[in-house]
């Protein structure tokens, strides 16, 4: 539907039934192509003619109505779009605890837009909270890592998780990594200094 319908009839979009009428009847009217001699003329007001009885047949039911406004308001939007307007909302479900519908949220960002880390990392530390998920996390985090190499947050989140479930060695050689790219980062330094010494 290229055609807007409502401005061929140059009646607003909040227009009442009655309105939408008293429009068509004089649009058709003014528009009729008995009213003109000239052949182009008239070819020209058959044809507007045609979009006026299109536009007022589409809006005088309320159903067909309806559908015709949620078309207007249909915009496709783009990936990135989309991927975020998913992660914000697995932002907000996860903050009222909804954590099943914030993970698949998460997921849905990823399928959007499969290399931005923070989508990524988002759905990891959601999965890190559950024990029976904490490999799957580890394997979020490393996928973090490869999409985004300088951050430091799957670093410092990946080795959280193994130090928290106790894998010390792993945790430090997740830090000392880290460390040969960013070899100034506070927090990573802090955190290797704690497993280093236990």
């Amino acid at each position: 539907m290229n055609d807007d319908y409502y401005k061929i009839l140059r009646v607003a979009k909040t227009a009442s039934a009655g309105e939408i009428k008293k429009a068509y009847l004089q649009s058709a009217r003014e528009n009729h192509p008995d009213k003109f001699k000239e052949p182009a003329e008239r070819e020209e007001a058959g044809r507007r003619f045609q979009q006026i009885t299109e536009a007022f047949n589409q809006l005088r039911d309320d159903k067909t109505r309806q559908e015709y406004d949620r078309s207007l308001s249909k915009v496709t939007k783009t990936p990135e779009e989309e991927g975020r307007l998913y992660f914000k909302n697995g932002e907000l479900r996860e903050q009222s605890g909804k954590y099943d519908n914030a993970l698949k949220l998460y997921y849905e960002a990823m399928r959007m837009q499969p290399q931005n880390a923070e989508y990524i990392l988002a759905a990891g530390r959601l999965m890190a909270k559950d024990k029976a998920k904490q490999r799957q996390a580890a394997e979020l985090f490393n996928q973090a890592m490869e999409r985004d190499p300088t951050s430091p947050e799957p670093h410092l989140e990946l080795g959280e998780l193994y130090s928290r479930t106790g894998m010390l060695v792993r945790a430090k050689r997740v830090y000392e990594n880290a460390l040969k790219q960013l070899p100034n980062h506070p927090e990573l330094k802090r955190r290797f200094a704690k497993v280093k010494d236990k």
